[in-house]
């Protein structure tokens, strides 16, 4: 589909039908306004019936075509889509009406090549088209971390749209950016324009008090006042006070479910004092009762406990910690009170055969919508890996990974994501968990075993032995390793020996136990992985309180972590199920909510040096010829 694109002359502005359709497996629970969107993208499609043209059925159809996106309904956007694509007449309106759907469902796809390619196709004929183009740009510079050049543009929008749901949608994506912008770069007095000031102001100002909730209100009602003619005071500051004033007085009585006793009770004890420090750290306004049950017995179900804790008055629970009692309250019907669960429901879904396919935001219809999942999902950090590979253009990968459900389970979540953004696994190799001798599954997935057979049949040939050495295959350009600690010491250097010192190598946070060990971890020299800010860069003290009080804990020292994210997520639900792409600075990462209340988290980055990690910012791609700098220029004069 791509090269088909590139092949296009720069004048020819035709819609280019894309490739095969994504998995259709994939299942998500509408909520209410995404079924609204979905009856008047119906209505739409009836009226189209009736239509007196072609042109007025196809602007029909691709109205319904972008509710289709705002909805999530990215299927049956895109078949309507191709639909009209191919019978499309020729009229520069349409075109452009529908390289922007596919741009946007590029976007929405985080395919940012196609997007790019489709946005450079447009060519607007009416005023709106001309805003979408600029708002797919922003949403380009969002997808490659140009956070800033992504507020620059939106706000320069904000004079051009009219309709207030459409303004309200702009101001959405104008925080999603700042949201997702480092504390470091959030600086008033460095912005270009007063109005950029005064949102990162504002950003700052919710940042700095999402764990001092009591104290947050009051402060967002100061900014208000400072900046008293900035477009963010025309209902948008409202809705942020509202929510958590809301907040703050009905988060009254915490239960927190937990297994305390049996295997997994250092687990659960050390989520606790997680949990506990941020509770008695941020005891300002008035203090919620917390209350702690057991549920470690196996004959007492998840859903006993929970009754028991509504009836004694929660009005929030955490928990459960086990996987099978989360898939359990996935099939419930209905929850009293919302749920914070501690791990995620299964996420697989059959692919046809004996294999199963990851799906992330594959779960079932009845899913609760009271229950909230959370956990440290390394199929998250696999995703990020993919994420950054791709942003670095390494669209060709090795896999590595353990003999083990854990190991299957990254593994599928790194291909699963690799190959939606447009990256292709080219080998995958498991290895064994009882050994430290990786040589022979190295060979394989490197292909050296093929050079040996190729030398061996030259020798045959010619009757006489040769002088060569082995050939690492040549169509990678990077490695994806999933390992721990133990196991990546072994297999780093077996890489170099293998001749792919040369090869970018990438992991997820197991690979470092979080205590900086030089003499075990330099064999760890030049692997890439990504972790949580508590382990990287934790600024809040807790550590020091960590470290003193339970030092028997500190191989579970991110559990930690996990406790004092959940206390804080309990006073932050709300603000970001009502803010799209917003997000809270969490010690386990920076955390969004997704499809189907699951909590996903974006962790930072770090390369072992000399056998210590050191922090790094992966950089944004450079600049392209639909780059910010220069539209940013003209995006005035072009609307």
């Amino acid at each position: 589909m791509l090269c088909s694109m590139l092949m296009l002359s720069a004048c020819d502005t035709r819609p280019v039908k894309p490739g095969p359709e994504p998995d259709a497996t994939e299942t998500i629970t509408a909520t209410p306004e995404e079924q609204d969107l979905l009856q008047q993208a119906q209505q739409l499609l009836e009226m189209a019936e009736d239509a007196d043209s072609i042109l007025e059925r196809h602007q029909l159809r691709l109205r319904a075509v972008k509710l289709y996106i705002r909805a999530g309904d990215k299927l049956s956007a895109r078949r309507l889509l191709d639909a009209v694509a191919s019978e499309a007449t020729g009229d520069p309106a349409e075109n452009a009406d529908i390289n922007i759907l596919y741009a946007s469902l590029a976007i929405a796809d985080r395919k940012r090549s196609e997007a790019e390619q489709y946005i450079a196709l447009i060519e607007p004929v009416r005023r709106d088209q001309q805003i979408d183009q600029n708002a797919l740009k922003a949403d380009l510079d969002y997808l490659d971390g140009r956070y800033l050049h992504s507020v620059d543009r939106r706000t320069q929008l904000e004079q051009y749209i009219t309709e207030p749901e459409a303004k309200k949608r702009n101001r959405l994506r104008i925080w999603a950016a700042l949201t997702a912008m480092p504390d470091s770069a959030l600086d008033p007095a460095g912005a270009a324009r007063p109005d950029i000031a005064g949102w990162m102001d504002l950003a700052r100002v919710v940042r700095s008090n999402q764990r001092d909730i009591a104290g947050l209100e009051d402060k967002l009602l100061d900014w208000g006042t400072r900046y008293p003619q900035h477009p963010a005071n025309d209902g948008f500051l409202t809705d942020l006070v509202d929510i958590y004033h809301q907040d703050s007085g009905d988060r009254r009585h915490i239960a927190i479910i937990l297994p305390l006793q049996g295997d997994l009770a250092t687990v659960s004890a050390t989520i606790r004092n997680g949990f506990l420090s941020a509770f008695y750290r941020n005891r300002s306004g008035l203090p919620p009762e917390i209350r702690f049950y057991d549920s470690s017995d196996e004959n007492t179900s998840f859903n006993d406990i929970y009754t028991r804790a509504v009836q004694a008055g929660a009005t929030n629970v955490i928990g459960p910690l086990d996987k099978r009692k989360v898939n359990e309250l996935l099939a419930m019907e209905s929850l009293e009170v919302p749920v914070l669960s501690l791990n995620y429901a299964d996420n697989t879904v059959p692919a046809g055969d004996d294999t199963e396919t990851f799906n992330p935001g594959a779960t079932p219809k009845s899913a609760a919508s009271n229950l909230y999942q959370f956990g440290l999902s390394p199929e998250d950090e696999a995703r990020q890996v993919a994420e950054l590979a791709i942003q670095r253009k390494q669209t060709r990968a090795a896999v590595f990974y353990p003999d083990s459900d854990w190991g299957r389970r990254v593994k599928n979540a790194f291909n699963y994501h690799y190959r939606s953004l447009g990256g292709k696994v080219q080998s995958e190799t498991d290895y064994a968990t009882n050994t430290s001798d990786y040589r022979r599954p190295i060979r394989q997935l490197l292909n050296l075993d093929k050079s040996d057979i190729r030398r061996q049949r030259i020798e045959n040939i010619i009757s006489e032995r040769t002088q060569s050495e082995p050939y690492r295959r040549q169509d990678i350009d990077m490695i994806f390793l999933a390992a721990t600690s133990r196991s990546a010491r072994s297999i780093m250097p077996a890489f170099k020996f293998h001749r792919a010192g040369d090869l970018p190598v990438y992991s997820t946070s197991h690979v470092y136990t979080g205590i900086v060990d030089t003499d075990q971890d330099r064999d760890l020299d030049g692997l890439m992985f990504c972790d949580l800010p508590w382990i990287l860069e934790d600024n809040t003290g807790l550590a020091e309180v960590f470290e003193r009080n339970w030092p028997q804990q500190q191989a579970y020292t991110r559990l930690f972590a996990l406790g004092v994210d959940a206390y804080h997520l309990i006073y932050n639900m709300d603000y970001m199920t009502s803010f799209s792409d917003a997000s809270y600075p969490g010690l386990t990462g920076e955390i969004s909510l997704a499809d189907n209340n699951r909590f996903s988290r974006k962790l930072l980055w770090a390369q072992f040096v000399r056998g210590r990690p050191v922090g790094f910012t992966p950089e944004p791609p450079a600049e392209t010829s639909s780059g910010a700098t220069q539209t940013q220029k003209q995006a005035a004069g072009q609307i």
